[in-house]
């Protein structure tokens, strides 16, 4: 690979891993539309940790909260303690659906046409949830039955194109939660799952042919670190006193462009 394609790659994966805009679906049709351009598993897999650090240390507070709570002997009323619950609740549904797609290689899911169809639709449904939005919940109250929910349709961010953090903040919107509290959940959702990812994916490339960390993907991850961390923090900001609607334009516009791409 050469050094101009890991910075776009890593400049990719940074700013839409934790946007409602896909980033799996980027990260498959960049090498698509340009052909040039080529990726190995390795290097995909040092992205995702690079994004990882990023979102963790954004949540460092939080996360020691939750550590602090989760041990505490009173931490059946912590808040902590009940997110963190929450949080296994969410991931649980797609860990499974990931591993059963993963064993069995399912490529379908990332042809270009389900990837531009996932863009458009779940990109107008991010609309509608965003554009009639009620707050009448806090993440602190969320229940058990709606985090059961939010995991289940998590899964579809399996597909390329739904967005894992698109698909959260649209399901967070419905049930009556903030965009900034419907963000953080995905923010904090997007731990326990790219973790599962890395892992999975890494022990599978290491039975292939062993797992060997070259410069490329170091500075991948750094990259994707600095890139990811300065979009989390933009992006919260952001949330906090604006809509959605740009993403859904972009989500719009591009998944058009793909099917354009696709049939014609």
């Amino acid at each position: 690979m050469i050094w101009e394609i890991i910075v776009i790659l890593s400049i990719v994966q940074g700013i839409t891993e934790f946007l409602p805009i896909s980033s799996s679906a980027h990260l498959i049709l960049i090498p698509k539309i340009f052909t040039e351009i080529t990726t190995e598993r390795s290097f995909d897999v040092s992205l995702h940790f690079g994004s990882l650090l990023a979102v963790i240390i954004y949540l460092r507070n939080d996360i020691i909260r939750i550590l602090t709570d989760t041990i505490a002997q009173n931490r059946k009323v912590k808040t902590g303690f009940l997110l963190f619950n929450n949080l296994i609740i969410s991931t649980v549904p797609i860990v499974i659906f990931g591993f059963i797609i993963n064993l069995y290689e399912i490529d379908i899911l990332r042809s270009i046409e389900v990837i531009g169809w996932a863009t458009l639709i779940f990109g107008i449904l991010l609309g509608i949830a965003d554009k009639y939005l009620k707050v009448t919940n806090f993440i602190n109250n969320l229940s058990v039955k709606e985090a059961s929910l939010i995991g289940l349709t998590q899964v579809l961010a399996l597909i390329p194109g739904t967005s894992r953090s698109g698909i959260v903040i649209t399901t967070g919107l419905l049930m009556g939660y903030s965009r900034y509290d419907a963000s953080k959940y995905s923010l904090f959702l997007s731990i326990p799952v790219i973790i599962a990812a890395t892992i999975l994916e890494s022990f599978a490339l290491y039975n292939e042919a062993g797992f060997i960390l070259n410069k490329e993907m170091i500075f991948g991850i750094l990259i994707s670190f600095l890139v990811a961390f300065i979009t989390i923090n933009l992006f919260m900001k952001w949330i906090n006193k604006a809509s959605l609607k740009i993403f859904v334009i972009y989500r719009v516009f591009l998944g058009v462009i793909i099917l354009i791409f696709a049939y014609i």
